[in-house]
């Protein structure tokens, strides 16, 4: 579960690979982003659309429409990014850009804890 904005610099930057990997983990794992721009001063709904379209991005995204997704999953840096097993428990949590490497790296520790 990915917590993004249309306007957020890191969150625009890590979304290619995001995009990857979840095309290469396709049978394993579901990416989710939500879009929470209105809610963090880092752009609206429209801004988040314009961005998934210039970037492709084909996975599964949506929109908040409450602060409620945000307070609820402790979201204070953007972009915040929640692993969640199969189970519904949180894996890990991680704040801030990540790199493609490290996401590659948590998807698989997900898929196994999952296991």
């Amino acid at each position: 579960l990915n917590f993004w904005a249309g306007q957020c610099p890191p969150c625009r930057a890590e979304m290619p690979a995001f995009q990857r990997i979840s095309q290469e983990f396709a049978d394993e794992v579901v990416l989710f982003g939500l879009d929470v721009g209105p809610f963090t001063g880092l752009g609206s709904n429209q801004d988040a659309q314009d961005l998934l379209r210039q970037l492709g991005v084909t996975y599964p995204a949506g929109y908040a429409l409450d602060r409620d997704p945000v307070a609820q999953n402790g979201v204070t840096t953007m972009p915040t990014t929640i692993f969640i097993t199969a189970d519904g428990k949180t894996f890990r949590k991680r704040t801030g850009l990540l790199q493609e490497s490290e996401m590659r790296r948590l998807v698989e520790d997900l898929i196994q804890a999952s296991s």
